[in-house]
């Protein structure tokens, strides 16, 4: 093979990649925008109705979702460094 297709080989493999850490963040800004969605609307929820014991599940299952949020969060901007 010639250098000028071994180059366009090579270069097609990288925007694959490219291709590949763009379907990858869309998919995962879509996942957090889902999650903190789900945080707002359980906080919401939790202001209005909530008492006792319910409060605190309530409460415990908004700091799980907001720590999967900053762990996506955390992941994205690792990826969109590459």
């Amino acid at each position: 093979m010639t250098e000028t297709k071994l180059l366009n080989r090579l270069g097609a493999y990288l925007d694959l990649s490219a291709k590949r850490r763009k379907k990858k963040t869309d998919e995962l800004e879509k996942v957090i925008r889902k999650i903190r969605k789900k945080e707002k609307a359980l906080i919401v929820e939790c202001r209005n109705a909530c008492k006792g014991k319910k409060r605190e599940m309530m409460e415990k299952r908004i700091l799980i979702l907001h720590a999967q949020r900053k762990k996506g969060l955390k992941a994205l901007k690792k990826i969109k460094q590459k």
